[in-house]
């Protein structure tokens, strides 16, 4: 207890990226003027999305203009700068944005985000969206007929800021109601399989307390979010029956500047987990102090992972976080990172990575002792720009997805199973894009991933990717019609006890039109090819599907 109190009043892991203080500027008085536009996805902590992407028009990356004055300015701000330039004021970005699309199948995909400034000291933040499916698709079992699957999510997410002079004090919630069913098998017992179980359910929830020094207003910053964590599933299944599990999540962060270069700083996350499902409670603490050092040409970050597990099968968890950067010739980078941590398997994680889970223990928590990178990025010329970057991580309880199969006869559907084995994997990359103004973006990136877990254990690495692929190009056509190609290719690793899972194939493309600079109206086409295949999730792509929709600034 007294550690837990200890690291509460030093603060957090998770929130010090948000709030920390901006790099130095090797320019003198340089003020960086960019208009940004709000059009922005749902915005929460349980987000997963087992339908096809839907692509619609985002606003293309500005030209950057250097403003004489030395006064930056926020894009949310509407106060005029200052004395040198009393008679410009950049003009404040819509902070409304709603969007409705429909498709085949029934998939429909509606968002609605408001960021509302009150006042000057006073903000607003609201988003929700609702997705999902209803149409038959290709059974990945034998002997099976095709399956109608059906998922609908609801995500609701509320969030209030006020400024006093040195801290700001936050409030806020996010809901999520998530409905599906599973993939039957053909039962002769069991005709009308569809009425034997109906409507699954989860239901998330959150609400939380925050407050923080507002940036420059004190000698040390600070940040500190407190609040409860709830994920309830509502029907019984195989082994997984009904209940709910509930994290009492607090996390924060303390860093002062020793001076203009260096800083050091400590942050905690701290998660409580009770469940009234049969599994053990426990705790996890994840502390990690630091110290940084920036003169604009050498970047260091000295630090590490230290995370405490109380109770189930409790344990101390010590990696590093050491990252080193080298600047030169002014937009090239080479970097070499040391880092590690620990991951929570709570029911949120396990949701995000699959709805469709079955478990057949208690899941531990993911351990990386190491996660070695070394890379190098660049832009020989403007637009152009680079990254190669190679690698070697090993991870402890690592969670595995398996192929879907039936574990209950009384319950005949398919699960996919999480299982979970030490592995180590050596990964290596490069991903090169180019881009001319409005008119053009192209990118192209590519990874081989070599795992290795025991001899026994090889059929664990039924769905994990041995090479991936992924090319992107968006083009204005016309004044404000553009189009949109995107492809990823992934090869699942081979198996030498069973079958390989087929390499998702995936060709999708998409079109759409802006009026008024607020109104846009889109089409896209998925799995163009039509392949057949596992998702990430375990379970089967959609086929050949077409979206279309209308998304408005406001």
């Amino acid at each position: 207890m007294k550690s837990i109190i200890i690291a509460i009043g030093l603060g957090g892991l998770c929130m010090h990226h948000a709030y920390a203080q901006e790099q130095a500027d090797t320019t003198l008085n340089r003020t960086v003027v960019v208009e940004n536009q709000y059009n922005p996805e749902v915005m929460d902590a349980f987000k997963i999305n087992v339908l096809p992407e839907v692509e619609e028009p985002t606003v293309p990356k500005q030209h950057i203009d250097y403003a004489t004055s030395l006064h930056p300015f926020s894009a949310w701000e509407f106060t005029p700068m200052q004395a040198m330039t009393s008679d410009e004021k950049q003009q404040k970005a819509p902070g409304g944005y709603a969007r409705v699309a429909y498709g085949t199948r029934n998939n429909v995909d509606a968002r609605l985000s408001y960021l509302w400034d009150i006042s000057r000291r006073d903000c607003l933040n609201f988003n929700a969206s609702f997705y999902g499916m209803n149409g038959k698709i290709s059974s990945s079992l034998p002997d099976a007929d095709d399956w109608k699957s059906r998922f609908y999510r609801t995500d609701i997410l509320l969030d209030y800021k006020h400024d006093f002079r040195k801290v700001s004090l936050g409030i806020g919630g996010a809901f999520v109601s998530q409905v599906f069913n599973y993939m039957p098998v053909k039962s002769d017992t069991l005709p009308d399989i569809e009425s034997v179980i109906g409507r699954q359910r989860y239901t998330l929830g959150e609400g939380y307390f925050r407050i923080a020094s507002l940036k420059g207003a004190l000698p040390i910053e600070f940040a500190f979010q407190t609040g409860l964590r709830s994920f309830s599933r509502k029907y019984d299944i195989a082994r997984m029956n009904h209940g709910s599990e509930n994290i009492f999540h607090t996390l924060g962060f303390v860093s002062g500047a020793i001076n203009e270069e260096q800083k050091v700083g400590i942050g905690f996350a701290m998660d409580n987990l009770i469940h009234d499902v049969d599994q053990a409670d426990y705790t996890l603490l994840r502390l990690n102090p630091y110290y940084t050092f920036d003169n604009g040409r050498m970047r260091l970050r000295a630090g590490i992972h230290a995370d405490a597990q109380f109770g189930h099968d409790g344990k101390l968890m010590v990696s590093p976080d050491v990252k080193l950067d080298f600047f030169f010739a002014d937009t090239y980078r080479v970097y070499v990172h040391a880092t590690g941590g620990t991951e929570l398997n709570d029911f949120r994680r396990l949701n995000e990575l699959s709805p469709y889970w079955a478990q057949v223990g208690q899941m531990q928590t993911s351990y990386t002792p190491v996660d070695l990178k070394a890379g190098l990025k660049g832009a020989p010329m403007p637009g152009l720009s680079f990254h190669l970057y190679g690698g070697y991580r090993i991870v402890k309880d690592e969670i595995f997805k398996g192929c879907p199969f039936v574990m209950d006869e009384d319950f005949p559907y398919a699960y996919v199973p999480f299982m979970q084995e030490k592995a180590k994997v050596g990964y290596g990359g490069a991903e090169i894009a180019y881009q001319y103004k409005d008119w053009i973006d192209v990118s192209l990136g590519g990874v081989y991933s070599h795992w290795d877990v025991k001899e026994e254990k090889e059929a664990l690495l039924y769905l994990k990717p041995q090479f991936a692929l992924n090319a992107s190009v968006r083009a204005k056509v016309y004044d404000d019609l553009w189009v949109k190609a995107q492809y990823r290719f992934e090869k699942r690793v081979g198996m030498k006890v069973m079958e390989d899972a087929e390499s998702v194939n995936n060709l999708s493309l998409s079109a759409g039109y802006e009026f008024f600079n607020r109104l846009n109206v889109f089409a896209g086409v998925n799995n163009l090819l039509n392949c057949d295949y596992l998702t990430e999730t375990g379970y089967p792509v959609q086929g050949f599907n077409v979206m279309a929709g209308v998304s408005v600034r406001f």
